[in-house]
């Protein structure tokens, strides 16, 4: 039995879901089903980034955040093998992929791990801290959060370095020169977004796709209050 933060998993694969979840909501928990069950994973871990290196600094603490993450996890019945990670907690900042790849691979002795990215990161994957580093080492699962247009995921992978081939007889496929596969899972919607529901907790309202128990806990401490943004 492997653990990492204050979860310990029987592991074969592993999918490593990263982002600031500020706050998380149903689409993140529900990205995350999918993930575990579509690859057939052991686990899935989500892993809150203390200060993302390629987006704004989030509204709420690092504390704060991965508190709402794992009142979440816990108040969700199908959530199983599901965990928060708080592993960047002691990754030098700003909070870059590479380094929490590796750590997660030197804690847990899994065969196969598999980063999951929305396509708005995919496209600038290219631009990422050691990036060519990184799809040596891992699976990229990509998902079309957005709904963007399923083809514009070609010329994004014809970016990548090292480069991409598709595989034969499998849609939606590619492996690169370093035998790690790259997945396009096309057909999942995210409903909610978190841009969203912070505005509507700024204007006093009760967000759709916001989890009950973390909706209590951004109202009895006040987060949220003055920032739409």
């Amino acid at each position: 039995m492997k653990r990492i933060g204050r979860t310990s998993f029987f592991v074969q694969s592993i999918g490593i879901f990263g982002g600031t979840f500020d706050p998380v909501h149903d689409g993140h928990l529900a990205l995350a089903r999918l993930v575990r069950d579509r690859f057939a994973l052991d686990g899935v871990l989500i892993v809150p980034a203390p200060n993302p290196p390629h987006k704004r600094q989030p509204l709420a603490s690092y504390g704060h955040r991965v508190a709402m993450l794992e009142l979440a996890l816990q108040d969700c019945s199908d959530c199983g093998q599901i965990a928060c990670s708080r592993i960047e907690e002691t990754l030098p900042t700003p909070s870059y992929s590479i380094n929490t790849v590796e750590s997660v691979m030197q804690h847990l002795g899994a065969q196969c791990f598999f980063l999951v990215i929305g396509m708005d990161s995919l496209a600038d994957l290219p631009n990422w801290y050691q990036a060519e580093r990184l799809l040596t080492l891992i699976d990229l699962v990509v998902v079309n959060r957005k709904q963007a247009n399923p083809s514009a995921i070609h010329g994004c992978v014809l970016r990548l370095r090292p480069s991409y081939r598709s595989v034969a007889g499998k849609e939606n496929v590619w492996v690169n020169q370093a035998g790690k596969s790259l997945h396009f899972v096309q057909d999942f919607h995210m409903p909610f977004s978190s841009t969203a529901i912070r505005g509507a907790l700024c204007r006093g309202e009760k967000p759709a796709g916001l989890p009950d128990v973390v909706y209590a806990y951004i109202r009895d401490l006040e987060l949220y209050k003055h920032s739409p943004s």
